[in-house]
């Protein structure tokens, strides 16, 4: 079961850099499909999110989910608030910086 954890866990991290690394790349290079993927990225990150805690409930491991609740959510937030900003300014970049590649 830990190592069930520890990869939902890494496997979320993992994904959450990589949104944030995706929608950087579309603020440069100002392609949506980097936009595109890097939702995608945050929604499944939310997504291991939500299964990590459904696993606690499972298992009935309260005071895991006492202990983790305000950090998931607190993480939950930037994650969300970056992407979007990141990927908003790939959107206005694109639509208003001047010249389209």
């Amino acid at each position: 079961m830990a190592v069930l954890v520890a990869m939902i866990l890494l496997g979320a991290l993992g994904l959450g850099l990589l949104s944030w690394g995706l929608g950087l790349a579309g603020l440069i290079r100002r392609d949506l499909r980097f936009s595109v993927c890097s939702l995608s990225c945050c929604a499944l990150t939310l997504l291991l999110a939500c299964t990590y805690f459904y696993g606690g409930i499972q298992c009935e491991d309260w005071s895991t989910l006492l202990d983790t609740a305000r950090a998931m959510l607190l993480s939950a937030v930037v994650l969300t608030v970056v992407n979007l900003l990141l990927n908003g300014g790939a959107l206005v970049r694109r639509y208003l910086g001047g010249t389209v590649r």
